[in-house]
């Protein structure tokens, strides 16, 4: 099989293209900089949904103008301005009407209340009980009896509040080993927590124990630790 080497590294560019990328690419990256620059934000954490989809836009605008011949820079550069003018009417529109801030960009929401799980939330937002839990540990939480608040904000960010030591309650463990071992078996008397609301209960030796709340059968015994930083 004989191969087209030339197509496989140029496609059917010519060599010489090279020193047009090598012209094309600095521009347009500082194109894209100045752009953001000009937003005002200083990191990712800070983006909302509709500034993730403004980058997307820019780079793939930037992108097609450094390597293809046939998209012109100024078109680029054209595209760029029309998105940071969109961004800029869509800030003005954000900061004068409470309903369209609150559909560009959502509303923090409670994940966590007194170290119990909001359901409902969590169900709203789709967010994975193993990536929820891992933004947990994160934060130095071995035991959701340490968190008296937790608040997924429209950046995607969680805000944790704790409890103080002397007033931190038994919870659910999350800690892999400790939360992998929930069981719908309770093997003996003892506080058990709910391995989904994170509810406590007093239970009794028992098979199949729904939860009051949340009608999960899955317990995992509940610890009474301090938060260690």
């Amino acid at each position: 099989m004989d191969f087209d080497w030339h197509k496989i590294f140029f496609s059917d560019q010519e060599y010489t293209f090279f020193w047009e990328i090598l012209f094309r690419t600095p521009i347009m990256f500082l194109a894209v900089v100045l752009v953001l620059r000009f937003t005002g934000k200083r990191g990712v954490q800070q983006l909302s949904i509709f500034e993730m989809v403004m980058i997307i836009t820019l780079g793939s605008a930037a992108g097609d103008s450094m390597f293809y011949d046939d998209v012109g820079m100024l078109h680029a550069l054209a595209v760029f301005a029309l998105v940071l003018a969109v961004y800029r009417i869509i800030i003005w529109l954000i900061t004068k009407f409470e309903w369209f801030e609150f559909l560009m960009e959502g509303k923090p929401i409670y994940i966590i209340r007194e170290g119990k799980m909001c359901l409902d939330e969590l169900n709203s937002k789709e967010l994975g009980s193993d990536e929820f839990l891992g933004a947990l540990r994160g934060q130095h939480v071995d035991q959701m009896g340490q968190v008296k608040y937790a608040v997924l904000e429209d950046t995607g960010s969680l805000s944790v509040f704790y409890y103080p030591d002397e007033e931190v309650l038994p919870g659910l463990p999350i800690l892999p080993d400790e939360y992998e071992s929930k069981s719908t078996i309770i093997s003996k008397p003892g506080l058990y927590a709910c391995s989904k609301c994170a509810r406590t209960y007093q239970l009794e030796p028992a098979v199949d124990v729904p939860c009051e709340v949340c009608k999960n059968r899955e317990w995992v015994a509940a610890v009474h630790r301090k938060r260690v930083s």
